[in-house]
């Protein structure tokens, strides 16, 4: 992803966004957020230079929108980009590169999530806390040039979630492989071990590059399936499981908003 357009499509939201998002937010598959409001302004992916495709995954809507929330603007990347898809680093992070050329200073960041923690259940929020990358890629590039993020995930926002909310969303390290794949009996079972609550696909370098960039950042997880021996997970499933929870997550991010 090429800092050319990067700047390209920083030019043609200047012209028609006359005000700087104090939020933004990525939504992962089956998320949708502000459902009550409509937004002031909303562009296709495909009409942007940095992506000019649209997404190919049910659950992702390849739209970029800006609401105003209790007179708080916030900027929603609704869906985003995989390296299963065969896209590189730089293109799954270019949505982060983008708010922050933008002047946002806040991102909260979405995905859905299998359970693999045993006392998880379907439906349920998790903070995430710490992550277990195994994304890393040659052939999709590497993050090692990319500041780490800390065994404990810290940030203004994570501190708040934790303080406000330890009642009603759980915590926990989120795993991420390439995919697009479940995992097996024993993949599971290793994950556990290491320590890992949940797993996807997706947030961890979006997570990595918004800390290179000192933004403050949280990542909360829809937790589509929870893992059991005999439990056959499938995306529409996900997408399901997903749709339900939203009310909850869209709760979450009010009551985030407001402080």
């Amino acid at each position: 992803m090429s800092r050319l357009l990067i700047d390209k499509t920083k030019s043609i939201l200047l012209k028609k966004i006359d005000l700087i998002p104090r939020f933004a937010i990525i939504t992962g598959s089956g998320v949708k957020v502000f459902k009550e409001y409509t937004p002031i302004f909303e562009i296709s992916y495909t009409k942007l230079p940095v992506w000019k495709k649209k997404l190919e995954i049910k659950g992702h809507e390849s739209m970029l929108k800006l609401y105003r929330i209790k007179d708080i603007p916030i900027l929603v990347f609704s869906g985003r980009h995989h390296l299963y898809q065969g896209y590189d680093i730089p293109d799954v992070v270019s949505n982060i590169k983008l708010a922050y050329e933008l002047g946002i200073k806040k991102i909260i960041i979405t995905n859905a999530a299998g359970g693999i923690k045993k006392s998880f259940t379907t439906g349920s929020l998790m903070l995430i806390t710490g992550f277990i990358n195994l994304m890393q890629s040659t052939e999709r590039g590497t993050l090692s040039s990319i500041t780490q993020i800390p065994v404990k995930i810290k940030t203004p926002l994570t501190e708040l979630i934790e303080k406000k909310f330890k009642l009603t969303i759980e915590k926990g390290i989120y795993a991420a492989n390439i995919g697009p794949t479940y995992e097996t009996y024993s993949e599971i079972k290793l994950l556990q071990d290491l320590g890992a609550s949940a797993i996807g696909m997706s947030t961890i370098p979006e997570m990595i590059c918004t800390k290179s960039l000192n933004l403050d950042f949280a990542g909360i997880s829809i937790i589509s399936n929870a893992w059991n021996p005999t439990h056959k997970p499938s995306h529409l499933d996900v997408l399901k499981a997903v749709t339900s929870a939203n009310d909850k997550l869209n709760s979450l991010l009010h009551k985030i908003i407001d402080n």
